[in-house]
């Protein structure tokens, strides 16, 4: 799921290990203090998410380990505003883990502020990347250069309560509605049931940038300046306003709560009928949700952009700082790779990047993980390479402000007009414009 700013979450260890450093520094040793996959050390790898996905990363880990006895990993997790505050001042503080997910605005804030390590010099050896497509690789490219690498595949999506909608009498269409039908629709649902439609998501930039693309506009131009206008945010909040009036969207009390975490989930908490997100939640939806889950593509009023596109739902970097990147790549390759591996991790970052452990996956997918893998073949043809989705150095406070400015406007604080020039004005200052 998409995150928030900081409103509560834990950082919760799951396993530590004191270990003597000690070892023969490889090829790929570009320091001195730098220790060697083969000698005895302790890496720690750090991510975010629900319960679901850090499960599954806790089975791998161990698998790694049986296999790689010299190798112990001390795992971190947290939901995602707490990881990127404590991210931000361990490597601030020269404490930075060794083995880190990102995702695009904190992907391109370090990689900007040179604080990942390049891959390139592992790419091909203890990296094996054949499987990985280069659409999804070039997310993790700078410069010409491989900082990060892809942690699976993911699409935007519209996940709903099938039997509420059936009661409400409301029919999903097979190829997504028009923003009009939508908001027609939404307001139905709430009339029906009691509950509005849909989670207002305008909380999120995410679904902005969608709207966007379907505008045939951008987030962020590839020159990574503002891809938007005042009046584009301002006309899209608009629209929000109106279904909020009719009660198609979750009430400005509801949806401050929303943090991208299953927990604080609208849609979860059955205040909403449906959500908009990624499909790498919908392991997470379906572990927490009471309820038929039925998934559509985004509403749309563009007949060949239905702002959906191939994403890395996460990435892994290394960091700058590791004395331990020889361990940290073989850990990585490890869980980008292995048949095992990415049976394990099923679908709970996206479908797997490397496409032979994705086609054993999804032949065997069942429940959740069967719903990802099928929707993403369902809509294959809808989605747009993600080379126009790219966020840079300053996107993270960009998304932050986003949603803080979007709590004054639905609490009635400021208009979306002026809710929209401040975003817009505070974007450029972040980027530098």
């Amino acid at each position: 799921m998409t995150g928030r700013t900081p409103r509560r979450g834990r950082w919760s260890v799951l396993a530590a290990a004191a270990f003597t450093l000690a070892g023969t520094l490889t090829a790929c040793s570009s320091s001195p203090d730098e220790v060697g996959s083969d000698a005895e050390q302790t890496i720690r790898f750090v991510w975010w998410g629900n319960e679901d996905r850090a499960a599954a990363t806790e089975k791998v880990v161990k698998r790694f380990e049986k296999e790689h006895p010299n190798i112990k990993v001390q795992t971190e997790f947290s939901g995602y505003p707490a990881y990127v505050q404590k991210l931000t001042t361990q490597i601030a503080g020269g404490n930075a883990p060794d083995l880190l997910q990102l995702d695009r605005p904190t992907f391109g804030e370090y990689q900007q502020k040179r604080q990942l390590a390049e891959l390139t010099p592992y790419v091909g050896g203890t990296l094996k990347t054949e499987g990985i497509s280069d659409s999804l690789l070039a997310g993790g490219e700078a410069d010409g250069k491989q900082f990060a690498m892809p942690a699976g595949l993911t699409t935007q999506l519209f996940v709903y309560d099938k039997d509420l909608y059936k009661k409400a009498g409301v029919t999903v269409p097979e190829d997504g509605w028009t923003w009009k039908q939508f908001a027609t629709d939404m307001a139905r649902v709430q009339a029906e049931s009691g509950r509005a439609g849909t989670t207002d998501f305008g909380w999120a930039v995410d679904w902005f940038e969608s709207w966007l693309h379907q505008n045939g506009k951008q987030l962020y131009t590839s020159d990574r300046k503002l891809g938007f206008t005042e009046d584009d945010l301002e006309q899209y909040w608009t629209m929000l306003a109106s279904m909020r009036k009719q009660k198609g969207v979750t009430a400005a009390e509801d949806t401050t709560k929303m943090d991208g975490s299953a927990q604080n989930s609208a849609l979860v908490a059955k205040q909403s009928g449906s959500e908009i997100a990624y499909d790498s939640s919908v392991t997470s939806y379906v572990s927490t949700y009471q309820g038929k889950l039925g998934y559509a593509p985004l509403p749309s009023d563009s007949k060949t952009e239905s702002g959906m596109a191939a994403l890395p739902p996460v990435y892994y970097g290394i960091a700058k700082t590791s004395p331990h990147k020889d361990a940290a790549a073989l850990l990585l390759d490890f869980i980008l790779n292995d048949p095992e591996a990415g049976k394990v991790l099923g679908t709970t970052r996206g479908t797997p990047p490397n496409s032979e452990v994705a086609a054993d996956v999804c032949a065997s997918a069942t429940g959740a993980d069967k719903d990802t893998c099928d929707f993403q073949s369902k809509v294959k043809d809808k989605l747009s390479p993600s080379d126009t989705w790219l966020w840079p150095s300053g996107s993270s406070a960009v998304k932050t402000d986003f949603q803080r400015v979007y709590d004054d406007v639905i609490f009635g604080k400021t208009s979306a007009s002026a809710g929209a020039a401040k975003v817009v004005g505070n974007a450029k200052q972040s980027l530098g414009q």
